[in-house]
């Protein structure tokens, strides 16, 4: 099989079809650099689509060209349909696979010098799956029909099924955007906005996603075998039908493993008479987050039980009120505490709990998300325990384990490679990912990592004048005059920073939407 790999691969590349669509590539991923200076390696691989089609086309129409076309040589080097087929499969892959190298190589030597290496790690290899997966779905489709068909219908009819994914993926046919993602040959963050700060996620969504295209080439390898050879037909058969059944089973997972931002109804907890005063949060960061937070709450009046916002994605350990366990229920994003008061009284409470978090807005934009190397976690999404409405300062200490570095409207320090956030505020915000920080004029800037500070604090003033010039934002006159007068200590560029504008202040901390 090698010696006609090597035979097929000296055919496929030897066309004029394989130079035009090489250099056209190489023209996409040479102008499209600036995206890797100014922006993430996931923008450059969704802005080189085009350079990925390029390649697919080639692909489909040169196997289904070679298999279509009948070569006296390949009779003579091998007679089995099948095992041409597959060597053609394989010769086209091994082909791809030694293309992916020129971008990959164009990552490295003109990447942006702040991105962190595990980002460049993770970046090269998304773009390498996708562009290989991409090219085998092309290869399998181009060199089935061409098994069945002749030339120039093989090469038509190839060119009609291939058209389906890069329509999808401009038009999609549902609103659905797991099924979106599912049906999305290219990066799923293609043609909508890119999060720079966190790049592509290796999770469950993603490797559903990447696996089930690999099934679908397996499902038509597997599809040819039954048609054109009749040896073992019904283990092709049994085979196709537990592929089939890994397919149902991948969609499944994948739809289950992602979550959207909802709106969190507060109504039935307003004008609650208790309030938090303080907080004591010892957090645990990895692939998931784990937190035992104490807190304070001073209750004004007698109360039949006690409410607290915290999203139920969570799994809730143990709760207790001054060391006693109690009865609660978590639902619909509410902790209801099986806990009477009949008097003023303060109390304390513990609460243990843990979480996976990765979760996206409507257009399938990674928003609020924890792992080892990203983190976006802002007061609109509810995760600690908090008393809606509880409008008064809050006196923070936490504890957080991670090994990636942390940002916060609280003070941070390190300390024993544990971080440390300490201050007064209403609501706290967590930030790590692609950043980086300057001190600049007496302000903290905290800005994605490929951002340029000088350009960022331009673009910045230009925003805030328009912001206040709109009479429609919701500022105070304080709020008006700290942003007019820049007395913020900090700047800090997240996800869904707010859920009524792209821009927020807390306390002496300035937030932007990315």
């Amino acid at each position: 099989m090698l010696k006609l790999a090597n035979f097929y691969i000296k055919v496929l590349i030897k066309t004029p079809l394989f130079f035009i669509s090489l250099l056209f590539s190489i023209f996409i991923f040479i102008i499209q650099l600036s995206a890797l200076k100014h922006s993430s390696i996931l923008q450059y691989t969704n802005v080189t689509c085009f350079a990925m089609i390029s390649l697919n086309l080639y692909f489909l129409i040169s196997t289904s060209s070679v298999l279509a076309k009948k070569y006296e040589l390949m009779d003579f080097l091998e007679l089995d349909i099948f095992k041409k087929y597959l060597t053609i499969v394989l010769s086209g892959l091994i082909i791809s696979i030694v293309v992916s190298l020129i971008p990959i190589t164009l990552i490295l030597v003109f990447k942006n010098a702040n991105i962190n290496s595990f980002f460049v790690l993770k970046g090269i290899l998304n773009l390498f799956i996708i562009l290989n997966l991409s090219n085998l779905i092309s290869i399998s489709i181009g060199a089935s029909v061409g098994t069945l068909f002749k030339k120039w219908v093989s090469i038509v009819i190839s060119v009609i099924v291939y058209a389906f994914f890069p329509f999808y993926l401009f038009n999609p046919l549902t609103e659905s955007n797991v099924i979106n993602k599912f049906l999305n040959i290219y990066g799923d963050s293609t043609v909508i906005p890119t999060n720079i700060l966190c790049d592509e996620i290796f999770n469950i969504s993603y490797f559903c996603d990447k696996l089930l295209i690999l099934f679908i080439t397996i499902l038509l390898i597997l599809s040819i075998k039954i048609i054109i050879n009749k040896k073992k037909r019904i283990l092709s058969v049994v085979s196709s039908f537990l592929i089939i059944i890994c397919m149902i089973i991948t969609i499944s997972v994948g739809l289950n493993s992602v979550l959207y931002i909802h709106k969190y109804d507060f109504s039935k907890a307003d004008n609650l008479k208790y309030h938090i005063s303080s907080y004591k949060m010892d957090i645990n960061i990895d692939n998931n987050f784990k937190n035992n937070v104490s807190f304070q709450l001073d209750i004004n009046n007698p109360n039949d039980s006690i409410i607290l916002e915290l999203d139920d994605l969570f799994k809730i350990d143990e709760i207790k009120i001054d060391n006693n366990p109690v009865q609660f229920t978590h639902e619909k994003d509410k902790i209801t505490l099986d806990y009477k008061s009949n008097q003023k009284e303060n109390v304390n409470i513990s609460i243990s709990y843990k979480g996976y978090i990765h979760i996206e807005d409507s257009l399938g934009v990674d928003t609020f998300y924890c792992n080892n190397h990203a983190i976006n976690l802002t007061d609109s999404f509810s995760w600690y325990p908090y008393v809606n409405n509880d409008n008064l300062p809050i006196n923070y200490s936490m504890k957080i384990n991670s090994s990636s570095n942390i940002y916060s409207n609280l003070d941070t320090q390190i300390k024993y490679n544990q971080y440390l956030l300490e201050g007064t505020t209403q609501k706290v915000n967590l930030f790590s990912g692609q950043y980086k920080d300057f001190l600049n004029d007496g302000i903290e800037y905290v800005i994605p990592s490929a951002n340029d500070l000088d350009n960022f604090k331009m673009s910045l003033d230009d925003y805030i004048l328009d912001y206040l010039n709109d009479p429609h934002n919701k500022l105070s006159q304080n709020e008006i005059n700290e942003l007019k007068y820049k007395k913020y200590k900090k700047v800090i560029v997240g996800v869904h920073v707010s859920n009524y504008s792209s821009i927020k202040l807390s306390d002496d901390v300035l937030l932007l939407e990315l």
